[in-house]
């Protein structure tokens, strides 16, 4: 559904013998743990542990301490004398924590940009950072927390965003309805898989052979891919499925937004456990 992601263009030199399987790519170090991949219930266990304090149980952004976090504002001033080894104190600002059910807000977000702001906290604000180095204005937080564990914690707040009731759905159109785009009525999973990796499905082979990353696992189509998957944004998954791109078509008209929002929440499935979130 978002094989337009990978445009089919004429490449040349390392990158065409590449792109035929003559040359091996040179395999990267996987930006998300593949595994044990995320796991939704895990990060709850984190979750209600350390994060439920600020961020309530259910994600709302009410925990008992929302209403006292404060941050000293942060200005050119006050840095300046930082540098000479004096703490100024700005003006005491409300911090208020994310709420994971604000659907605008996580729609607008990526995984690894959450990934980022719990390792390294969120600058002049309440939110510590959790990793070993905190970004330049942010507080450190003890107990630290391994990367594999903020991947766990940060899918299980993504899962807030969601319910059962919509990947439910969204994983019946993608492996059961047959679409017509305008050349032939075939289902998400005829290209991508019913497993989202891009192999299996009645024209996956086709793909395969017209995207030259799709066969090497390194398509923006292929789901599973959670490098890839976990620097979308909620938003642009969604254009690609509106309004097509490349060898994507286009579905606008075909289905719902209601649908492709929860198409969108689905395909994230394929990169982690999903686990329903509290209250849902």
């Amino acid at each position: 559904m978002t094989a337009g992601c990978q445009p089919t263009v004429r490449m040349r030199g390392e990158a065409a013998a590449v792109g035929a399987g003559l040359v091996e790519a040179p395999a990267p170090k996987p930006l998300v743990p593949v595994n044990p991949r995320p796991s939704a219930e895990r990060g709850r266990v984190i979750f209600e542990r350390t994060c439920y304090v600020c961020h309530g149980v259910e994600g709302l952004g009410d925990g008992p301490s929302a209403a006292s976090l404060v941050s000293r504002q942060k200005t050119p001033m006050t840095d300046f004398f930082k540098l000479l080894g004096m703490d100024v104190k700005g003006e005491q600002l409300p911090s208020r924590p994310a709420n994971f059910h604000n659907q605008v807000a996580m729609r607008l977000n990526s995984p690894f940009m959450m990934f980022e702001t719990i390792r390294l906290g969120r600058p002049h604000t309440a939110m510590p950072a959790f990793g070993p180095k905190p970004a330049y204005g942010a507080l450190p937080f003890s107990p630290r927390l391994a990367d594999a564990q903020i991947w766990d914690v940060l899918f299980y707040e993504w899962s807030f965003a969601t319910t059962p009731q919509t990947v439910a759905m969204a994983r019946a159109i993608y492996q059961e309805r047959a679409i017509n785009t305008g050349v032939a009525a075939v289902t998400c999973a005829a290209c991508h898989g019913t497993a989202g990796d891009g192999r299996g499905g009645a024209r996956s082979g086709e793909m395969a052979a017209k995207v030259w990353g799709w066969r090497q696992q390194a398509s923006a189509g292929v789901f599973t891919n959670a490098t890839l998957m976990a620097q979308r944004k909620p938003s642009e998954l969604y254009q690609r499925i509106l309004n097509g791109r490349g060898l994507m078509p286009a579905y606008r008209g075909k289905l719902t937004e209601e649908e492709i929002w929860a198409l969108v929440d689905y395909l994230w499935t394929f990169v982690y456990d999903y686990r329903p979130a509290r209250g849902q």
